[in-house]
């Protein structure tokens, strides 16, 4: 009898201990759940605090330059105060202060000198150029290093060359060269391709913003003589920051700036203004965060997204147009959205000015 009651003793603890471990699970995943839901209608509510800032400066000046117009606290100007205990970061990245993956006759003379700054040797150099111009460019001619439609029709699996700009990073994957150079054997991006990435744009319009592409990736570009970069060192960093910060100089219009440097070269792209942005907007409260990811254009009307109440697809992918599915609340942005991200992957979170 007594080793009835032992055993049974036994075998109950174990089933409450069971229990306990299950329900402690779950309850801390309904804790998670709803703390990222709270974080998540904080970073929505900064995000259009921010939108409604950009607007008013892009309807004062008639458009936005560089952070040194007075836009890189957006929160601040705004008078904008999160919940007690939460932190909200706005942090922004100017596409149009990188190189535009959408031309390939501006892009040429450009990437050969990235890649080679990246530290590729000269053979891997002209692999890494021409596949990427032949995977852009709208022909099926291939380069004499590149790869065209028969060229990918013959590798496993069989695909054809997009003749067109990448509409993500991961599409380079399947670029001649960049699987093998860039890539681990595994699939996953290296440092090289994470390097690559902060330097160029898949979002930007095509131009080169002067008042915030750094120094190093004007250099290697090609695009501009030292005296050029020379004179624009001199008429745009200042000793409170370096171009596109909030302590630098900045321009209105190429001819105003042309006027301090000199002629600059006419088919190069170059801009002054900020056409594309991409803001990241980071909720902290405690341990927890929450991150979100816009990229909007800000040269053309409002879109229409999803509000905070509304929920993203399986990717956390949303869209100006279809902010996927669940949503109930549409709002109206003074910029047209062009990618809208929830909890973006580490790579993709802090995209900076400053060339490594």
């Amino acid at each position: 009898m007594l080793l009835f009651v032992l055993v049974l003793v036994v075998v109950t603890a174990a089933a409450v201990l069971k229990f306990s471990e299950r329900a402690m699970g779950e309850m801390a995943g309904e804790g998670y759940y709803v703390q990222r839901q709270r974080l998540r209608g904080e970073a929505y509510s900064a995000l259009e605090a921010t939108l409604a800032v950009l607007a008013q400066y892009r309807e004062i000046d008639g458009g936005l330059y560089a952070p040194a117009q007075g836009w890189g606290d957006p929160l601040g100007q705004a008078g904008y105060e999160p919940a007690a205990g939460r932190e909200v970061e706005i942090a922004f990245t100017d596409e149009n202060g990188k190189l535009p993956l959408t031309d390939a006759g501006v892009l040429e003379p450009a990437l050969a000198g990235v890649f080679a700054e990246l530290g590729f040797e000269a053979g891997e150099v002209e692999v890494l150029t021409d596949s990427l111009l032949d995977w852009i460019d709208a022909d099926d001619n291939p380069r004499p290093f590149g790869a065209e439609k028969d060229d990918y029709l013959r590798t496993d699996p069989a695909h054809v060359a997009a003749n067109r700009a990448p509409r993500s990073f991961a599409e380079l994957a399947s670029v001649q060269g960049f699987a093998d150079l860039m890539f681990t054997e595994s699939g996953r991006p290296n440092e090289r391709f994470e390097a690559f990435t902060q330097r160029v744009s898949l979002w930007s319009d095509g131009t080169i913003n002067l008042n915030s592409a750094p120094d190093a990736l004007l250099r290697t570009s090609g695009l501009l003589d030292e005296r050029q970069l020379a004179s624009l060192g001199r008429v745009l960093d200042t000793v409170d920051g370096d171009r596109g910060t909030a302590g630098a100089r900045y321009y209105r219009s190429l001819g105003e700036l042309a006027e301090q440097v000199g002629e600059l070269p006419a088919a190069a792209g170059l801009g002054v203004q900020t056409k594309v942005l991409g803001i990241v907007v980071t909720v902290r409260e405690r341990q927890a965060a929450f991150r979100l990811r816009a990229v909007v254009r800000t040269d053309t009307s409002g879109g229409r997204i999803a509000a905070a109440a509304g929920s993203a697809n399986g990717t956390g992918r949303r869209t100006a147009a279809g902010a996927g599915g669940g949503a109930n609340t549409t709002s109206e942005y003074p910029f047209k959205f062009l990618e809208l991200v929830e909890d973006p992957p580490p790579s993709s979170i802090d995209r900076t000015q400053q060339v490594p």
